[in-house]
């Protein structure tokens, strides 16, 4: 077990919640938890901290059905000032079987790679623990925030989904349930609801993820979470996160435009309470995204430890974002333009720069050995 005291346990729980009132639960002094700060890889850098700061919103969020294009996908051009609003009620619905689709996915990686290393049993007391102690609590929180139901209809679909949880905990299974899975009834809905619904699948998707990592912290430490996290995201999920966005939202377009599009509708980066982000392609073969907010950075500056912000960012993002890009070109350059540690809040969480390579570029993959075309 990871030697990690009660306080720190409880101080953990609370401020790992997705939305947690991060001000509420500043600390003074660090909280002291075990951590390697040494032996990870850093990558690196193109500029020194505090030359980015905060510049502009996420405009994926606003709603304005009025003059929405009724996008019916995205495989037309990229639009830095994406409103999920621009998309017909039809694409909204396709965005949020995305949604489940791409939660399910993550699900099952998480339940596989814990049974691997722990076995099959340890990973069915992990999530129903993950279940039971952060996800059902919580739930009523996110129901009330995005779903627009009555009281009685909020306690019927937390009492159904408890009752599908305590079902599959029974069978053995992997428990898959998601209140936001998509219902026929739901076409009829407004624009303005269904884009609340897709920014609650979101919440409802990092929810899930963050219960399965906080139950691996308690159990074996930070390090070992860390460990995990690379090795799942780089080798089991990436793959098909990229294949899910185009199938539901048609991706298309060359290669760097093709990423940003993808990224502005990655159901784990929607805006909300953890992440506020802006997208630009300033020329062709270039893209710009910038995290202005993030629930990794500001829990952990909350807690007093930008030191594990940073190893958090450079052990996570960079092998996440690496990887997609090959997948879409080989010779994709991704370069960090600003990451943790930051000087002040009103600096950017992170910056990332993609381009295409030349061949006079040591990196430069030549055609025959690698290619990384958009299915």
């Amino acid at each position: 077990m990871a030697d990690i005291d009660d306080h720190v346990k409880e101080t953990l729980f609370e401020v790992r919640k997705v939305g947690a009132d991060y001000e509420e639960h500043q600390q003074e002094v660090g909280l002291d938890i075990p951590v390697d700060l040494i032996h990870f890889k850093k990558f690196p850098v193109v500029d020194p901290p505090g030359k980015y700061m905060k510049v502009g919103h996420d405009t994926r969020s606003d709603i304005s059905p009025d003059d929405s294009p009724e996008l019916p996908d995205y495989s037309g051009p990229f639009n830095g000032n994406l409103r999920f609003s621009d998309f017909s009620k039809d694409a909204l619905i396709n965005m949020l079987e995305m949604s489940d689709e791409y939660y399910r996915v993550c699900i099952q990686g998480w339940a596989d790679s814990v049974a691997e290393r722990y076995g099959r049993d340890e990973m069915q007391r992990i999530q129903a623990e993950a279940w039971r102690d952060t996800i059902l609590p919580q739930l009523r929180g996110m129901i009330d925030n995005w779903m627009e139901l009555t009281d009685d209809e909020a306690e019927a679909l937390i009492s159904e989904t408890q009752e599908d949880v305590e079902a599959e905990v029974a069978r053995g299974g992997v428990i898959l349930v998601n209140p936001y899975k998509p219902k026929p009834e739901w076409k009829q809905y407004s624009k303005e609801r269904l884009v609340k619904l897709a920014l609650g699948s979101h919440e409802f998707l990092l929810a899930a993820i963050e219960s399965w990592a906080l139950v691996i912290v308690m159990r074996d430490g930070l390090d070992e979470m860390f460990a995990f996290q690379w090795t799942l995201w780089s080798e089991k999920l990436l793959p098909a996160a990229k294949d899910i966005k185009w199938r539901w939202m048609k991706i298309s377009g060359d290669p760097v435009e093709s990423f940003m599009k993808d990224i502005q509708v990655d159901a784990t980066s929607f805006p909300g309470k953890a992440f506020e982000m802006t997208f630009e392609m300033p020329e062709k073969e270039v893209g710009i995204f910038t995290f202005n907010k993030c629930v990794s950075v500001d829990q952990w500056e909350a807690l007093g430890r930008p030191d594990i912000a940073e190893k958090a960012s450079h052990t996570s993002c960079p092998a996440a974002i690496i990887e997609t890009a090959k997948m879409y070109d080989p010779n994709m350059k991704v370069e960090i333009l600003a990451i943790p540690p930051r000087v002040s809040k009103d600096e950017v969480c992170c910056k990332w720069r993609l381009s295409i390579r030349d061949e006079s570029d040591p990196e430069y993959v030549r055609p025959e050995e690698g290619s990384g075309e958009t299915p």
